[in-house]
């Protein structure tokens, strides 16, 4: 509590200057009961002091009154306008500051959208696939037309064997025997020859050798040709598979981190801080209330001391001009009507209790009174105070387990903290499935109510690269099993599967705490600004007139 210094001087004096104070059984009484009240204002227990003053109110309530000495009425003035008004103004302080750190832990959560925020952005892009798609397209086109080239030199070769023409073999291949006694006489040996068929034969061989192997050249140039090209681009596929798959793992557990862990992991934290803090501030917003309503039975308590009633209000109250008593004693009982209930309900985290919202009270409905100038006691019952709003939120609204039938019996309804409602937030993101997720890769793998498609035909299966029959319009003799089909043609690598995220920690951002969706479907952000603080909580017991100023009747 904050304790004005400078009731002390006026107390003491007070204590020391008691020959005025009253007669006889008055004089007695109050003296003790001021010494008592001094060394409880000491010790700042409102709650003592409000016991000590009831005590001293029983005492005297029956006795004639006289007319106090100066220096007590001045220590009681100083009680009720000075000391009472400190010690308001310090609780409604450290409402406000508690106020304040129940908007600012909701600024936790904000940190973790932030941070997700910031880890989103590192994951980079997701592979769609499409340059891949756009390779393995071309790839077909490749095959068809190596496979066209090859085939057709293999066919060649076919038929250039099927055309060779063989050589006879031959025996006696002169003309002419070389029995020829006398024959050489007459010069007819110019005539004679040997059979030249085989000459002939392996020159006509040579000429066509020459020109099938030209022929060939062309041929195997042009099949050698198209099937490095369709390697090359098959190679060049393969990374271009191998690197979107490895990119797309690596984006797939870098949101599973960012998001599904750490994001998660950061809102139950806030969730336990703010249950935590709640449950801490619920403890502090009692005692102050305790401590409020024992300011009220104070100032309630001085008024019946310092009450000098007219005849008029004798007449009014108890029917004679010197009834003095039965008016004090009235009095002292309406002081037992004020604050009846300190709270209503039970807290929510005390054992029950629902929290429900209520329009704030603001000051032109009830004027905000703290100093314990009033004098009449009747008043005290429905003096409630304007709610304070830290964040200058308006009218709606407080969120309260306090609020409800009976808050008429109340004097502390402007104590009632305004717990927060936790903000809504954006649940982890479904992702696209992760490879190498199969699903029916020949067929649409898609699910029509979910939305989900297996990796393995939203990247290959439904662009028919894992397809096993035939290419269509394509014919040529199969040399290896599978050629011609479009697997075999496609080529693809074999998934590279990625590791295995581990089991993610309990996940307090679900649907049902989702941000409302607007009919877009866009998913709207949780407004943290207001939760800004727009109050100096210290002006509240310092300088603020509100507060510190009185009644309104009083400024008035």
């Amino acid at each position: 509590m904050k304790i004005s210094p400078l009731c002390f001087p006026l107390l003491v004096q007070a204590q020391d200057d008691t020959s005025t104070l009253l007669s006889l059984k008055v004089h007695a009484a109050l003296e003790t009961g001021v010494d008592h009240l001094l060394d409880a204002v000491g010790s700042r227990n409102v709650t003592q002091m409000s016991s000590l003053l009831q005590n001293l109110v029983e005492e005297t309530i029956s006795e004639t009154p006289v007319d106090l000495d100066a220096d007590v009425k001045a220590a009681l003035e100083v009680i009720k306008q000075e000391l009472l008004g400190d010690i308001r103004g310090a609780l409604m302080e450290s409402h406000c500051y508690d106020q304040s750190e129940l908007h600012a832990q909701i600024l936790c959560y904000e940190g973790c959208d932030k941070r997700r925020e910031i880890g989103h952005a590192t994951c980079g892009k997701y592979c769609d696939g499409l340059e891949h798609k756009q390779c393995r397209t071309d790839l077909l086109g490749l095959y068809k037309t190596h496979i066209t080239a090859c085939r057709t030199l293999d066919n060649w070769v076919g038929e250039w064997h099927r055309d060779c023409e063989y050589a006879v073999k031959k025996c006696c291949l002169l003309e002419h025997t070389t029995w020829n006694c006398g024959g050489l006489c007459g010069g007819t040996i110019a005539s004679y020859d040997v059979d030249g068929y085989f000459g002939t034969w392996l020159n006509g061989q040579l000429q066509k050798y020459r020109e099938g192997y030209t022929r060939w050249m062309e041929l195997y140039g042009e099949c050698k040709h198209h099937y490095e090209v369709y390697v090359e681009q098959d190679a060049k596929c393969d990374c271009e598979q191998a690197r979107c798959e490895t990119q797309n793992c690596a984006w797939e557990q870098c949101h599973f981190n960012n998001c599904e862990d750490a994001y998660q992991t950061c809102w139950a934290r806030c969730d336990a801080e703010k249950t935590g803090t709640e449950k801490e501030k619920e403890c502090l917003e009692k005692d102050r209330k305790i401590d409020w309503s024992a300011t009220e039975k104070i100032e309630c308590y001085v008024n019946v001391l310092l009450e000098k009633p007219t005849e008029k209000d004798l007449l009014d109250t108890c029917g004679t001009k010197d009834c003095y008593n039965v008016y004090r004693e009235v009095m002292y009982k309406k002081c037992n009507e004020i604050c009846v209930d300190v709270d209503f309900g039970v807290g929510h985290h005390t054992g029950g209790g629902v929290y429900d919202e209520h329009d704030r009270n603001d000051a032109s409905i009830h004027p905000a009174v703290i100093t314990g100038k009033h004098t009449d006691v009747a008043d005290h019952q429905n003096r409630q105070l304007a709610d304070q709003d830290v964040t200058e939120e308006g009218k709606h609204s407080v969120r309260t387990t306090h609020r409800g039938k009976g808050d008429d019996k109340r004097c502390t309804a402007h104590l009632d903290l305004d717990y927060q409602l936790p903000p809504c937030c954006q649940p982890c993101e479904a992702r696209p499935s992760p490879p190498c997720e199969e699903g029916d890769v020949n067929a649409y793998g898609g699910d029509f109510m979910t939305g989900f498609v297996p990796y393995m035909w939203h990247h290959y299966g439904q662009h028919g690269f894992l397809l096993k029959t035939d290419i269509k319009d394509f014919s040529a003799d199969i040399c290896y099993s599978g050629e011609h089909t479009h697997i075999y043609a496609y080529n693809l690598c074999k998934c590279l599967k990625c590791d295995a995220n581990p089991k993610p920690p309990p996940q307090p951002c679900t649907a049902k705490r989702a941000c409302e969706s607007d009919w877009y479907g866009a998913k709207g952000a949780y407004d943290y600004s207001v939760h800004a603080i727009q109050v100096d909580c210290d002006a509240i017991s310092k300088s603020d007139p509100t507060y510190k100023g009185g009644s309104i009747e009083d400024e008035a």
